[in-house]
């Protein structure tokens, strides 16, 4: 079994005891401070000071993913959630998607077996991730070590980004330099044999230079393992993320930061469980332990990826803001996946002991799911190679002014974003009767042991190259009509053109034998297009702790065809979207509670989907009615509840053929819940110690667009505990230990569309970290 450094030296029951003595010193080292104090005979020491965690710390005011600019977002028309890095440190968020649980409306995708941030927002799938302000691939993968907080606006939001799931936008802001020098270094360790270092370091290199780097590097083992007859495989997670910048700040005026981040990463490709069909196509999670892999040892992605950013800030004469960036995002990755592809109605795993026993049955044999009868699973290998690059210039001017007796504040930008993608599909094929057939094998599901895995050789069967070009111009105004109400208004145009080359090399009609071509077929895409979106809304204080707004937004993305295994999808109308919000904000008791409610429609048109066999389609028209509420509470000093619920509808009103007319889109729960409470003493002999307590509830959701099959609710609890020892002037540490899915609750987070791709959520675990600050 291969391990990894720290597991070489200390194995998993050792672990697990170091975890369990940590937590206990958790509560033992407060304790003992207590007693010291009631101690007669005690030595005296000389006081420390724990300085802990700010009194509000998941709470930011100000947000301007919605607007352009830095506004209240309680006076804006719209649903704007923030998500802080104090409350990612509490929770011991592991990725994106766990930080994005905490947003209502936001709920887990496939992520393409684990190695993407895959999200759904209000029912609709996300495709698009921003970074401070510049778009990259949902298939950037952002370290949570260098997250200073993230944006999520609820609803179309193309009006200033152009290009976004009209559910809506998720901005990553990242951390940045600051004047006043800060530092510290992480340790990161769970169970399962998680290790991981992170170290922030920041200050001044002179009055107008600041500097920042983060840098985090992972060698972990994760719960889900492969076992053959060459013995187990637990799968592993390896990266490391550098990220310095620069600040120059030559005067009041100006304001200049370059910021790179490089990455390179060796993840799993977990594509989970299975669905097992009974016979009459009643279909259950399959019944065998959660930490078997249906794959191989050889299920990797490898990536390396850079993202460089200028940004010049420069303050007029006037106080307004001109903003210009300039950011540039690639990313290569290849990878390896063993890709469950069938079931068979009859025979016994003896039966199918070589790609050709398997071909010579397909017709017969072959069915779309795994058949309870006999559990058997046919699966083949796949190959991806891509080059991809994001180039983004834009430019924008914003500020107060009066106008008809009344305040507004203006924003107007332009932008550019080229993306290019070179990507290739291959498989593994070998030979049967003079036919290139796929290297299929066949494994029993429910087999604690299978046959030993060979690592097979790519055949490229299609290649597509494409480059994209889009143009918009926003302009929006924030108009302060009383001191009660204010209007939003906005208009975007955007343009943009594709042009490209398809080749495909082999050809199939079955998915099983493929015919090489002689020369390449080349298909060459080369369309336009060009949309005007437009929002407004008003927001209106009926008193001084609660207002009411109403909104309209739009939204507009171009759908790109793709090519699947020699299988060319498109060309595509481009997908538009409309969004009817009406909703309350209150905050009371001095800020002390806090409340956003809000019910929407959002209407989308041309809805491009993947079905079964992995081929893009349209569906014409997809509908979400739903409700979303977020709380914060505060009521005592060091007590900070997060709290969110969302209620979707979600309904396909006009499938590609009609065969799913009326039914759910995958993946789409009708209620999902999140509460995250902390209480934290500020005083006293315990000041320092921490608590922090969470569920996540989501409903139970359809597999795949046809409705043909469900992946149950789950409710997962987590609980943690943390405690800041001070060592010295400005310098603490912070020993966290914790539980995540307290209860040990086997769920499923999501399906990849069809009955071969279920994810698997985490077992119980136990955790500890400890982070020096000084």
């Amino acid at each position: 079994m291969k391990k990894t450094a720290l597991a070489r030296y200390i194995g998993r029951e050792t672990q697990k005891k170091a975890l369990g003595m940590w937590m206990l010193s958790m509560f033992a080292v407060p304790m003992a401070i207590a007693a010291d104090g009631a101690s007669e005979d005690a030595v005296e020491l000389d006081t420390l000071v724990v300085r802990g965690t700010e009194l509000s710390r998941y709470e930011f005011d100000e947000a301007e993913s919605a607007t352009g600019f830095n506004a209240d977002i309680d006076d804006v028309p719209r649903t704007v959630q923030v998500i802080p890095e104090q409350l990612i440190l509490d929770q011991n968020s592991k990725d994106l998607s766990d930080v994005l649980s905490n947003s209502a409306a936001v709920t887990r995708s496939d992520g393409f077996g684990g190695t993407e941030t895959e999200v759904n927002i209000r029912g609709f799938g996300n495709e698009y991730l921003f970074v401070d302000g510049s778009p990259v691939s949902s298939r950037y993968n952002v370290d949570v070590a260098n997250i200073e907080s993230v944006e999520v606006v609820l609803g179309p939001a193309s009006v200033l980004h152009g290009q976004v799931s009209p559910g809506g936008m998720i901005n990553v802001v990242t951390k940045k330099p600051q004047v006043e020098s800060a530092h510290s270094v992480q340790v990161d360790l769970d169970e399962y044999g998680k290790q991981k270092l992170t170290l922030d370091s920041t200050g001044s290199l002179s009055n107008d230079v600041q500097y920042r780097i983060v840098m985090s590097g992972e060698d972990s083992e994760t719960f889900r393992e492969v076992k053959t007859e060459d013995g187990t495989f637990n799968t592993e997670r390896k990266s490391l993320m550098v990220s310095p910048s620069l600040s120059y700040t030559p005067d009041d005026q100006n304001t200049f930061t370059v910021r790179l981040s490089h990455t390179e990463q060796e993840l799993p490709i977990d594509r989970g469980t299975v669905m097992v069909n009974d016979g009459n196509d009643n279909f259950s999670v399959a019944d065998i332990p959660r930490e078997r892999v249906l794959g191989s040892e050889f299920d990797i992605r490898d990536s390396e990826e850079d993202l460089l950013q200028f940004d010049w800030d420069y303050e007029l004469d006037n106080g307004w803001t001109n903003k210009f960036k300039v950011g540039y995002y690639e990313k290569e990755f290849d990878d390896y996946q063993t890709r469950a592809v069938r079931g068979f109605s009859t025979g016994s795993l003896s039966d199918y002991g070589s790609p050709a026993a398997i071909v010579s049955v397909a017709r017969t044999a072959l069915v779309n799911s795994v058949q309870s009868s006999n559990n058997l699973l046919a699966r083949r290998v796949d190959f991806n190679d891509m080059e991809s690059s994001d180039l983004f210039v834009s430019d924008s001017l914003s500020g107060d002014y009066e106008l008809a007796g009344l305040d507004h504040t203006l924003y107007i930008g332009a932008n550019f974003h080229s993306r290019k993608e070179d990507s290739t599909d291959s498989l593994a094929l070998t030979t049967f009767a003079g036919m290139n057939i796929v290297d299929l094998d066949a494994i029993d599901i429910t087999n604690s042991v299978n046959s030993s895995n060979s690592k097979l050789s790519p055949t490229a069967i299609s290649n597509s190259d494409t480059t994209t070009n889009e143009f918009g111009f926003s302009i929006q105004n924030l108009t302060y009509v009383t001191d009660r109400l204010n209007v939003l208004a906005g208009l975007r145009y955007d343009k943009y053109d594709l042009d490209g080359e398809n080749k495909t090399f082999y050809t199939t009609s079955n998915s099983i034998s493929y015919t090489e071509l002689s020369s390449p077929d080349k298909q060459k895409i080369d369309s336009s297009n060009d949309h005007v979106s437009g929002q407004l809304g008003a927001i209106y204080d009926l008193t001084d702790t609660l207002s009411t707004y109403v909104s309209y937004a739009e939204s507009f993305k171009p759908n790109f065809p793709t090519v699947t295994e020699g299988v060319y999808s498109g060309d595509f109308d481009p997908e538009t979207a409309k969004q009817v919000e009406v909703g309350i904000k209150s905050s009371a008791l001095d800020d002390r509670l806090r409340v956003s409610l809000s019910a929407y429609k959002l209407e989308r048109k041309n809805v491009a989907t993947v079905d079964g066999n992995l081929n893009t389609i349209l569906n014409g028209k997809t509908e979400t009615s739903g409700v979303d509420l977020t709380s914060s509470i505060q009521f005592l000093e060091g007590l900070n509840v997060l709290a969110s619920y969302s209620y979707m509808d979600a309904e396909i009103m006009e499938s590609n053929d009609g065969t799913n007319d009326g039914n759910t889109p995958y993946n789409i729960p009708e209620n999902k819940a999140r509460i995250w409470g902390s209480y934290e003493v500020k005083g006293g002999d315990l000041a320092g110690l921490g608590f922090g307590v969470g569920a996540e509830y989501v409903d139970k959701r359809f597999g795949n667009d046809a409705n043909a099959f469900t992946l149950p609710s789950y409710t997962v609890y987590d609980a943690a505990v943390w405690y800041y020892v001070a060592l010295g002037n400005e310098t603490q540490l912070r020993l966290n230990a914790g539980v995540k899915n307290l209860t040990d609750e086997t769920y499923y987070t999501a399906s990849g569309s069809n009955v071969y791709r279920i994810n698997v959520g985490d077992p119980r675990t136990v955790y500890a970290t400890a982070r020096l600050e000084f």
